[in-house]
């Protein structure tokens, strides 16, 4: 996974839209599973909901599969022709809960296709796990949480990516990076985030039960959360 800034000159959405054409070169290069996310326009009304501890957080995400360490260097080179910064991570896949995950699309009647923005946001959470805590424990908490997200919140499909290496000198220390898609209703809206339809006690109890949930795993002190619209480029 890569971290990315944009260069100052370009708007978000041409530098999108330039992330997104990189798909046949990439491939060339041996990339697989291609997805690009950007902050741009269409998730605009969803910034008051952005938590960042980052002087500077990035702008966007880039997440390829790719064979062997050996492949790295030609993408980085590609990648840095494109970008202000970057920093890369080596990190395992978890997608979990996935009979929650395919009753909530077809719930809201998701679908989603490949080279298309996906419905809605995706919330990408970069962090640390906490001092207080030995790594095995914040695995679990962490792990309790994404089946707690789908009870409390509106959320429809969910990665969670463990860092097992920084592929880049200079990149901030991280432990994992969250992938998090929310319907449209949940941008810039509480209400839609929660899936509260208008209650607001029941919003109230969900935005603690949440918050509870979150502080056993992360200290908001390490937190880098941005919104962004999602496109998967490629299988």
């Amino acid at each position: 996974m890569f971290s990315l800034w944009r260069p100052e000159q370009q708007s978000a959405e041409h530098w999108r839209d330039a992330l997104i054409g990189l798909q046949d070169m990439l491939e060339v290069l041996g990339a697989r599973e291609i997805c690009v996310m950007v902050v741009d326009q269409d998730v605009e009304k969803a910034s008051p909901q952005r938590m960042t501890a980052s002087m500077q957080p990035p702008h966007g995400m880039l997440s390829i599969r790719l064979e062997g360490a050996s492949g790295l260097d030609p993408v980085l080179g590609l990648l840095q022709k494109h970008v202000a910064r970057l920093h890369a991570y080596q990190v395992k896949e978890s997608m979990p809960c996935t009979e929650k995950r395919i009753a909530r699309k077809a719930q809201l009647g998701i679908k989603t296709r490949i080279g298309e923005r996906a419905p809605g946001m995706c919330q990408v959470s970069l962090f640390k796990c906490p001092p207080r805590l030995q790594r095995e424990q914040w695995s679990s908490y962490w792990r309790e949480h994404g089946f707690n997200a789908y009870i409390l919140q509106s959320i429809f499909d969910c990665r969670q990516n463990t860092v097992i290496n920084a592929l880049t000198s200079g990149a901030p220390e991280i432990d994992a990076i969250v992938e998090e898609h929310y319907p449209d209703a949940a941008i810039g809206n509480p209400d839609g985030f929660y899936g509260t339809q208008g209650n607001s006690e029941l919003l109230y109890a969900r935005e603690q039960a949440t918050s509870e949930s979150v502080c056993r795993f992360m200290d908001f002190g390490s937190l880098d959360c941005i919104l962004t619209s999602f496109y998967q480029v490629s299988a």
